[in-house]
């Protein structure tokens, strides 16, 4: 099992930060403007070679990262898009990352369209080797006025989210949601399930760092797949099902639903 230590806090005024250990780079990267005037830009984060950093839903033993862009300036929505992933460690002790460097798509929403943004960015990222060591740090990108030129690299990262069913022309899973006193389960049928070898991982999106989902165990393809999940502070919230992710991941191979 990795060790956790310490974290380390990093703040900045410009739009790249380099340091030693395990993290070498955290930067923006600069995107484009859509038709519909949403604006497209990129968290890249560069590690040294063999370290690895967390998915949304980085397992058991995995610290969840968090990103805050509240202070922003002229910005009024952020999402973060999440590449396929990939499992790492061993059995019990698994968690779900990126290895050397992973750029994050971020989609935006400008209050103003036709005014400059600034986004300013507090992360929390655990990055790991032999221990884990929780990081802090903080950028922005300036007050920058977004053209509507295509950046290639940003380009590469939004050709590796997770395909859907639908990319493999396979049905789309369906599933349910119950909930008990402080705690809650989703039972889901999975068409596209065919590998005993893979592995299901659920998440609920806006809600990932109020809940811990203990995820499946067992897979078996034509049965119907089962996670427990626990609030952290809300615990009578009820959420819909159209807000479950489920994540399937085979090797390289990562297929992804948004909503059952």
């Amino acid at each position: 099992m990795k060790k956790i230590i310490a974290t380390l806090l990093l703040i900045v005024t410009s739009n790249s930060l380099a340091f030693g250990s395990g993290l070498k780079n955290v930067e923006i990267i600069e995107g484009w403007k859509n038709s519909d005037a949403s604006i497209v830009l990129g968290l890249k984060i560069s590690l040294n070679d063999g370290w690895t950093t967390y998915w949304h839903t980085p397992g058991p033993i995995g610290l969840k990262p968090k990103f805050d862009f509240s202070n922003s300036v002229n910005i009024n929505k952020v999402e973060v898009l999440w590449p396929g992933p990939k499992v790492f460690g061993t059995s019990g002790f698994e968690y779900i990352g990126y290895e050397d460097e992973v750029v994050l798509p971020l989609t935006l929403e400008a209050k103003i369209s036709t005014e400059p943004i600034n986004l300013k960015i507090t992360g929390n990222i655990g990055v790991c080797y032999d221990v884990c060591v929780p990081i802090e740090f903080k950028l922005q990108s300036g007050l920058k006025t977004i053209t509507r030129e295509i950046n290639p690299d940003l380009l590469a990262a939004l050709t590796s989210l997770p395909l859907s069913p639908y990319d493999f022309g396979k049905q789309k899973a369906s599933c349910s949601i119950t909930f008990g006193e402080n705690s809650f389960k989703i039972t889901a049928n999975i068409p596209y399930l065919v590998k005993p070898e893979s592995q299901i991982y659920f998440s609920i999106k806006d809600y990932r760092h109020e809940l811990s989902i203990e995820q499946p165990s067992l897979v078996i393809p034509g049965k119907p797949i089962s996670a427990i999940g626990e609030w952290h502070d809300e615990a009578h919230l009820k959420v819909q099902s159209d807000l479950i992710t489920i994540t399937q991941i085979y090797g390289d191979e990562v297929i992804e639903q948004k909503g059952c």
